[in-house]
């Protein structure tokens, strides 16, 4: 099992991962045994990708996947919103996000841009509408996207792993995955891992954090049978750690790899 942290690329933004420093941040991971980094940023037209390359590179550390949450929290752009322009400047800067994928060999992750309109069967048009759109680009660019089920709480279209693998499958894209996140699964899903060995060849990504969203470990989900269905579900690439960074994020980050290293 390969194991990622989330990175904040930029200072002030504060992930749910490690925020300072990037290249400080990736020598870090590296020595405390993380074998990559997820992306997060604010802009992506900000982002000077080749010196995250050759920075990753220097610390043997792998991109498997870039996060576009902070473009919804920060700006507001939603794949279901009811207004067109807003939609359509969400589907530009998804696309954005998939050149950086194209650039580092990673998956852009489509979790919050999701929206949580207050018509959810209307909302659910427009992000069938906008995907479809995301997976043209995806295809013409070379890289692929990742549909998060996320929590009732953050989001009302796509909470199950069985919800995005249908919407994965209306689109009819190869450049579509499913990615999974175990903190939403312990709400949302009725076992985190059956849910997972019946997603089986569909699972691209996962996010680990614990119940609580603190590092593995530090709440009651058995990462060890959660491990296991990974294995009867034939997974083989990475996991993130996306947690809450307390008591500290360089703590919280260690207790997580510790904890993950022993399943």
């Amino acid at each position: 099992m390969r194991i990622a942290i989330v990175v904040a690329t930029e200072p002030g933004v504060r992930p749910l991962g490690l925020s300072g420093n990037f290249e400080s941040n990736l020598a870090w991971a590296s020595k405390s045994g993380y074998d990559g980094v997820e992306l997060f940023l604010k802009d992506p037209s900000r982002l000077n990708v080749e010196e995250v390359r050759k920075t990753a590179e220097r610390f043997s550390l792998a991109v498997p996947a870039v996060g576009t949450g902070a473009t919804y929290t920060a700006y507001g752009l939603s794949l279901s919103s009811p207004n067109r322009a807003i939609r359509e400047r969400a589907i530009k800067r998804v696309r954005e996000y998939l050149e950086i994928g194209r650039a580092l060999n990673s998956r852009t992750v489509i979790g919050l841009m999701q929206g949580k309109p207050k018509d959810r069967e209307r909302g659910l048009r427009n992000l069938r509408c906008s995907l479809k759109k995301c997976a043209e680009n995806a295809e013409e660019i070379g890289a692929r996207i990742l549909i998060e089920p996320l929590n009732r709480y953050e989001t009302n279209l796509v909470n199950t792993l069985e919800e995005a693998i249908e919407l994965k499958k209306e689109l009819g894209s190869d450049m579509i995955g499913v990615m999974a996140d175990t903190f939403h699964m312990n709400i949302e899903e009725k076992s985190v891992h059956e849910s997972l060995i019946r997603t089986g060849s569909h699972l691209d990504h996962m996010h680990f954090a614990d119940s609580n969203r603190l590092a593995p470990g530090q709440g009651h989900l058995d990462f060890k049978k959660i491990a296991n269905a990974l294995r009867k579900a034939n997974y083989e690439s990475f996991v993130t750690v996306e947690i809450l960074p307390l008591p500290g994020p360089h703590v919280a980050a260690k207790i997580a790899i510790e904890h993950l290293r022993t399943v």
